[in-house]
């Protein structure tokens, strides 16, 4: 499918949604509780009514009306036997609990919305199923950073956030940008999501999670192991999850602008609002004098990147909800290559996404349409700028992808079941045999998880079926139990796997510089692995959160590429193949602690990260990784806040090419402190200054791949201006 018909039909898919027809038996009879900083539906809140007191008669034996519970979206239906006055009481896990008139909350169309509670040992995530679901019936280790933390970061960009995570590591790419690695496990094994759906790139080998902008996200997900049975390859080794604020009633506009260290400059804006048919649609643009995974990229060295996203959510009938997301990103970067020569990447991108959710029985079902298309250039020249490129060296790849989905609350169980069909392929001239290649995916999932009073048993599967390298089944199960008031076990065991990629099936590249030839290989097998964790949540006050894990990780069939032989032409020939076992194990620590208007936070991970056959560490694996976070807020003074972390990385080996031919050790990166501090006030009722700075000791140890050095900033943000708020009638709603 061409770039201007995948917009074209996506643009079709979006024009389709006032097709739907009503379905007012189902709306007239139901309300829904929802959170109120995203929106998102709450499942399994109590909802009961308290009939008003009446004299000489106390409120513990008054008649009171049946509880009910919300299903898997939020959605509950009065009991009939509520009459009418007292008071609709609401109770969530993870959410502070909320008293309200009935007649109030008839008005507001029995739409109820609840106040996080920010330590409580639940909270709701999006990543681990196909809906919002509790964490307590999420048994795989996960950690969330909200935005509150993003907007202490002072980060541009998702890999300079992620790097500062204990158990998270970020690594150079080849031959710029950044990878992650999640517990030893990284690159092409974790899979990088943007609200749900891939970000471009991992088809042509092109992953940067320096180019995924944290303009208007809401928080980031980070699943910490295999999560293949939902998701499929890439997987294996967890999931990133950015997501993006959900588009708020009513109008308002943001904006931000911030200048710093190594040529940092950036700008974004945010307009937001709506009634029956709400948006969000951000834009920005930011350049920095630095390559990401390079040390020192001199004086010529910089990378700039625009991106704009929408995202809109549209009321399409009482019964049809319709979502839908638009994003297009163009990067350049330029750095030295030798010679007085630069090497120039251009890249651009386009995704698009509508999915239709509407209720049906006792649950929902979705369909989703997603369209995908990127474009890499890399080009080398003298000067500013590279010539001009007649198109023929592009490299790109397209993806199309339509799913189905089903959600329901059957009596203890919350079960997803759904249906994948993608279409792929990649451009790569010059390094592909066939210099284009293509394939097709089918998949089929199911989850459950089953409430058993305070034990819920959680299991899960996905078949995938891909006509280039064949089948792959990946389960997990796991279970989490409420232990008294405030402990939660977890343990789960997962499957996860990666399939070989359209390069390594198929390359056909000529490196003569190099001496070298890179060959495919078809008959590579998907790399799996499987996965233990276990772990303690505990709240043993009510401002004091701590959380221990415990893992092993044991992948096989990695798909490395090994030397094969010589060519006619004398030339040295690799090819990948499924050559190495490798292990990864540990344990995790955190603690977060909220007191009035400071907050404290605090996390240590240790990793043990080796190859099987040579019994050799792995490259760059740090064994340990710490951090520590304080925040404070003064609002007497004009909401002065003060942000201070520290944060450690551990030396790490570096693994290569011994003399021999061998994989040997060959050197060290050493371990790298650093302090950052933000300070932010208010400077009018929509005006905001920041100014903050990075490694604020200039530590610089050996052997890192990117560029470390101290950093300052400066920036000004404008939020909430021309604030106001409407339902989806139109109607102006009043805080809560």
């Amino acid at each position: 499918m061409s770039g201007r018909g995948a917009r074209l039909a996506l643009c079709i898919a979006i024009g389709c949604v006032g097709i739907f027809g009503p379905d007012a038996a189902r709306a007239q009879s139901q309300a829904r509780v929802y959170d109120l900083e995203s929106g998102a539906g709450i499942p399994d809140a109590e909802v009961a009514w308290i009939p008003a007191p009446v004299a000489g008669v106390t409120a513990d034996s008054a008649a009171r009306g049946a509880a009910v519970r919300t299903d898997a979206v939020g959605f509950f239906v009065p009991d009939p036997s509520w009459g009418s006055g007292g008071a609709i009481t609401v109770s969530a896990l993870g959410y502070r609990a909320r008293a309200i008139a009935r007649e109030e909350t008839a008005a507001a169309g029995w739409r109820i919305g609840l106040e996080r509670d920010p330590l409580a040992l639940d909270e709701i995530v999006v990543t681990a199923s196909s809906l919002p679901r509790l964490r307590s019936q999420v048994a795989v280790p996960m950690e969330t950073v909200e935005a509150e933390e993003i907007d202490a970061a002072g980060v541009a960009s998702a890999d300079r956030l992620l790097a500062e995570l204990p158990g998270v590591q970020v690594t150079a790419a080849t031959p710029v940008g950044s990878n992650l690695m999640i517990r030893g496990v990284g690159g092409a094994r974790v899979l990088v999501l943007l609200d749900g759906q891939p970000t471009a790139g991992a088809l042509l080998e092109n992953r940067d999670l320096s180019r995924t902008s944290l303009a208007g996200v809401e928080r980031v997900e980070i699943v910490k192991g295999p999560l293949s049975s939902l998701y499929g390859s890439d997987a294996l080794g967890g999931v990133i999850n950015v997501i993006t604020q959900l588009p708020a009633s009513g109008f308002r506009v943001d904006a931000r602008a911030v200048s710093g260290g190594a040529g940092r400059r950036e700008a974004e804006a945010t307009a937001s609002g709506g009634g029956r048919l709400r948006y969000r649609i951000t834009g920005g643009w930011r350049q920095e004098d630095r390559i990401p995974g390079l040390a020192d990229g001199g004086p010529s060295a910089f990378a700039r990147v625009w991106d704009f996203r929408s995202r809109l959510q549209f009321k399409a009938s009482d019964a049809w909800d319709v979502r839908a997301t638009a994003t297009y990103l163009r990067e350049r970067q330029r750095w030295p290559v030798g010679g007085a020569f630069s090497g120039f990447n251009d890249n651009a991108g386009f995704s698009g996404w509508v999915e239709a959710r509407r209720p049906l029985g006792p649950g929902t079902w979705s369909g989703s349409l997603f369209l995908q298309e990127y474009e890499h250039l890399f080009r080398s020249a003298r000067g500013d700028a590279p010539i001009a490129d007649d198109g023929e060296s592009t490299q790109w790849e397209r993806l199309a992808k339509g799913a189905a989905g089903y959600s329901a609350a059957l009596g203890g169980h919350s079960v997803d079941v759904g249906l994948e069909v993608a279409s792929r392929a990649i451009r790569s001239p010059d390094k592909l045999i066939e210099e284009r290649a293509a394939d097709r995916q089918l998949a089929l999932f199911a989850q459950d998880a089953w409430r058993l009073g305070e034990t819920v048993v959680s299991g899960g599967a996905r078949l995938t079926w891909n006509d280039r390298w064949g089948s792959n089944l990946s389960p997990t199960v796991g279970v989490t139990r409420r232990a008294g008031t405030h402990v939660r076990l977890r343990a789960a065991v997962a499957r996860g796997f990666r399939a070989p990629s359209f390069k390594e099936l198929a390359w056909n590249f000529v490196n003569v510089g190099g001496g070298y030839v890179l060959q495919g290989f078809p008959d590579l097998d998907p790399e799996r692995s499987w996965n233990i964790s276990g772990g303690v949540d505990w709240q043993p006050a009510s401002t004091v959160r701590i959380e221990v894990d415990a893992f092993t990780n044991r992948i096989r069939n990695l798909i490395e590429p090994g030397f094969v032989g010589n060519a006619e032409s004398g030339l040295l020939v690799f090819s990948p193949r499924n050559v190495a076992d490798a292990i990864t194990r540990g344990f995790e620590f955190s603690l977060r602690a909220v007191l009035d208007r400071a907050e404290f936070a605090a996390g240590y991970a240790h990793l043990d990260a080796y190859a099987v056959d040579s019994g050799l560490p792995l490259d760059r694996r740090a064994a340990h990784s710490a951090r520590a976070r304080a925040a404070w807020t003064a609002e007497a003074l004009s909401g002065f806040r003060l942000d201070a972390t520290a944060h450690l990385t551990g030396a790490a080996p570096i693994i290569g090419t011994g003399p021999d031919g061998s994989d040997a050790r060959i050197g060290t990166q050493e371990r790298f402190v650093a302090i950052d501090l933000q300070t932010s006030v208010d400077l009018g009722r929509s005006l905001r200054l920041v100014a903050g700075v990075d490694n604020l000791f200039d530590a610089r140890p050996a052997g890192w791949q990117g560029a470390i050095e101290r950093k300052l900033r400066v920036g000004l943000a404008v939020e909430d201006l021309f604030a106001r708020r409407v339902d989806e009638r139109g109607v102006p709603l009043q805080p809560q």
